[in-house]
């Protein structure tokens, strides 16, 4: 085992370094560096998968309810990890985010999320010879861009800040500040965009039997949210309710026209909503929640469902209430189901209520891989798999990591796929 060690390209670079370099206390760094290796690779050598079903076989039987080998487990992306550039760069050159990957991809399963551009939600699905992309001021951290939209009763900006290594973006200026603004989104004529469907088929065929694919849409909500400053969309959801409606059913209809035009060209089997969690208790009550979003979202998951697609609907925050709802709309999988404080329905009730009819995904709230032990982590895993049930579950996450990772990360995420080998199993 130590020879094996040794030769590990990683652990032969970090000794080249260590000794080149004559760091103080070196002996010792390398003796715990050694030490940690080889009980990492005693865990590893003695998990046993026991996989009597490829990836995609079991993640489809489990949304069906049929009988599994072991409970999925999705947490990360394994398929197509390492994306690059500004702010996704540390994926490549992060040693523990690697080691995450290459442990995931012996046990964990995959459910991929592909993207087409004729479903952006940022600029009302306007076509994008109206979108004009200009850098603002860059430094060597942060990078501003501003988005121009010439409209034909005058222009618009839209303008978002990233940082380098951190793989998310903020929003500096919404797009839409004033009712003049909405004016003027409105009069940009729509023309149905007939989306390129080769990478999605390449990526599929290259995916195999590794698991699904799925295809993310934002919900019409989702898509209204995103184009204001959130306090005063809030406020103009109580103040220009009709306006706010207005814009909801332009926005339904275009999605509503994609999306069709791609489950008619065989996308699938999964099309994962983004659920609207802006409307979800306390934020709105019940009556806007049905409003602004039963009555839009539903018809959307009939459309899915009408060509043999699965619905995914992906919502934090508090379900209790709502939880009938997304039932009665059609979800057969919701995801990440949080327990309070930072959602407010347990696994077990949530497993009750849903009545064999929906696949639960969860529960294990990121914040706890980032700062419990192991052994804590553990015990949630064994907790989730016996409150989640062996059928109708997956194991999953509640977030994916956004920058560098710690050590005690890495280790929580290899317990996490540890544990849930371990306890997942049917015997």
């Amino acid at each position: 085992m130590l020879v094996n060690i040794l030769n590990k390209p990683k652990i032969r670079r970090i000794l080249w370094l260590l000794l080149s370099a004559r760091t103080p206390g070196a002996p010792e760094q390398i003796a715990l560096l050694i030490e940690y290796e080889i009980a990492k690779t005693s865990v590893k050598e003695k998990l046993d998968l026991g996989n009597k079903m490829t990836s995609k076989e079991r993640i489809l039987r489990t949304i069906r309810g049929e009988k599994t080998d072991r409970v999925p487990i999705w947490a990360i992306d394994t398929f197509q990890p390492f994306r690059g550039g500004f702010e996704d760069r540390w994926q490549k050159i992060d040693p523990n985010y690697q080691e995450i990957i290459a442990f995931a991809r012996k046990c964990g399963d995959v459910i991929y999320r592909f993207k087409f551009p004729c479903l952006d939600r940022r600029f009302l699905l306007i076509p994008e010879e109206f979108i004009q992309k200009v850098e603002g001021k860059t430094n060597e951290d942060t990078k501003i861009m501003e988005y121009h939209i010439r409209t034909p009763k005058g222009p618009l900006r839209y303008v978002v800040e990233c940082k380098r290594n951190v793989s998310t973006r903020w929003d500096k200026e919404p797009l839409l500040k004033n009712k003049r603004d909405v004016e003027r989104i409105l009069s940009v004529p729509f023309r149905f965009r007939k989306p390129d469907l080769d990478l999605f088929f390449q990526t599929e065929k290259k995916l195999g039997d590794k698991g699904l694919m799925e295809v993310w849409v934002s919900t019409p909500l989702v898509c209204i949210s995103q184009l204001f400053d959130f306090q005063k969309f809030l406020m103009w959801c109580l103040t220009e309710k009709k306006l706010i409606q207005e814009l909801i059913e332009v926005a339904f209809e275009r999605i509503y026209r994609q999306l069709e035009y791609l489950l008619q060209k065989g996308v699938g089997p999964i099309v994962e909503f983004g659920g609207s969690e802006q409307a979800t208790p306390p934020i709105m009550s019940p009556k806007l929640y049905d409003a602004f979003v039963v009555n839009y979202d539903s018809q959307l998951f009939k459309l899915a469902k009408r060509y043999g697609c699965h619905v995914h609907v992906h919502c934090h925050g508090r379900m209790n209430t709502i939880f009938e709802k997304m039932l009665n709309m059609g979800v057969e999988m919701l995801n990440p189901v949080e327990a309070p404080p930072n959602g407010d329905i347990e696994l077990p009730d949530a497993k009750k209520r849903a009545r064999g009819k929906m696949t639960l995904m969860g529960n294990i709230q990121f914040q706890d891989l980032e700062f419990s032990e192991p052994k804590e982590i553990d015990q949630r895993v064994r907790e989730a798999i016996c409150n989640g049930g062996k059928q109708r579950f997956i194991l999953s996450a509640t977030e994916y990591p956004l920058t560098f990772i710690s050590d005690r990360l890495r280790d929580n995420y290899i317990q996490f796929y540890t544990s849930g080998i371990k306890y997942g199993k049917f015997n």
